[in-house]
């Protein structure tokens, strides 16, 4: 059985030759650190792979289903489909197609919120048919996306794993084998529908910086970054919040994050302070259909000496 690995090593070396694709330093270290300590197992593979399909070395990727088991008896539940579209800052709705394995088509609205996400609820019970639906999104009279979901009576089993394919990628951290050897070996397996990539539930990262002290009448800035955790999320709504400890408002201000998920804010800290005084930045941020608010705390101070600056210099 390890001759496997060879023969498909030779049979598509060329599949992809006209290409040259060369796998990032630190991706190959990574799998060479993992095959030192006996740990290049099907979880890291795996991972090594999802980077592989992040850089578009790995193409037509299938996406697995979501399932849902059908409740038992007179039971309901609901089934949540949600998403993203490219319009954001203003409030509208989308159009949600339903077809039903029998080729029915069903029809849903709702609301699309000003971060460019929508959510809504499909309900499911012991009667309806089994199989595959599929959910089309549109918007302004056109189609923005498509996705399926599975209704079953039993879990499905994910695809087969080759065990080989561990063994290809440890000859692959020990230089026996090329990138684009790797590269096809693995591209052979994702289009016999061996390798599929789960979904992810939407995530949201919020990094916020800034300076912690600032001097009256200077230019305080604040950069806040937001995330899935890995790539950046761009129109993500943003609402600023300065206030002191008396929760007196001192600035209000919102916007959308920028194609790269950063949103920065720049004011003038006001020269009536005469003291020490310590204010508050609340952070709301609206993405990928999610919600947190963070705080972030700044001192402004004056210099001794300076009008209305009450504090003693040395």
């Amino acid at each position: 059985m390890k001759i496997i690995p060879i023969i498909l090593l030779i049979s598509f070396t060329f599949s992809f030759c006209f290409a040259e694709f060369q796998i990032s330093d630190s991706i190959k270290d990574n799998a060479k650190q993992l095959n030192l300590k006996n740990n290049l197992d099907e979880k890291n593979v795996m991972s090594i792979i999802k980077s592989l399909i992040n850089q578009k070395i790995i193409k037509n990727v299938q996406i697995s289903q979501s399932i849902y088991l059908l409740p038992e008896g007179g039971n309901t539940e609901f089934i949540k489909l949600s998403g993203r579209i490219d319009e954001f800052g203003r409030t509208s709705q989308v159009n949600l197609e339903i077809t039903t394995p029998d080729g029915k088509l069903e029809k849903i609205t709702s609301p699309l919120l000003e971060t460019g996400s929508y959510s809504t609820i499909y309900p499911i019970n012991s009667k309806s048919q089994i199989g595959t639906y599929k959910v089309q999104v549109f918007f302004s009279g056109e189609i923005k996306s498509v996705s399926y979901f599975h209704l079953t009576h039993n879990k499905m089993t994910k695809p087969n794993f080759p065990y080989w394919i561990q063994t290809t990628f440890s000859w692959w951290s020990e230089d026996k084998i090329s990138d684009l050897e790797l590269i096809n070996s693995v591209q052979y397996l994702v289009d016999l529908g061996l390798i599929v990539i789960s979904e992810k539930p939407p995530s949201l990262s919020v990094e916020i910086s800034g300076d912690k002290l600032v001097r009256r009448g200077t230019t305080h800035t604040i950069n806040i970054h937001v995330t899935d955790g890995f790539q950046p999320i761009p129109g993500a709504k943003v609402t600023l919040t300065i206030e002191d400890y008396g929760e007196n408002i001192i600035r209000e201000f919102d916007g959308f994050t920028d194609q790269n998920g950063f949103f920065i804010y720049s004011w003038e800290i006001p020269k009536s302070y005469d003291d020490y005084e310590t204010l508050l930045a609340y952070i709301s941020v609206s993405g990928n259909g999610l919600s947190q608010t963070n705080l972030f705390k700044f001192q402004v101070y004056c210099l001794p000496g300076t009008s209305n600056c009450q504090i003693d210099g040395n």
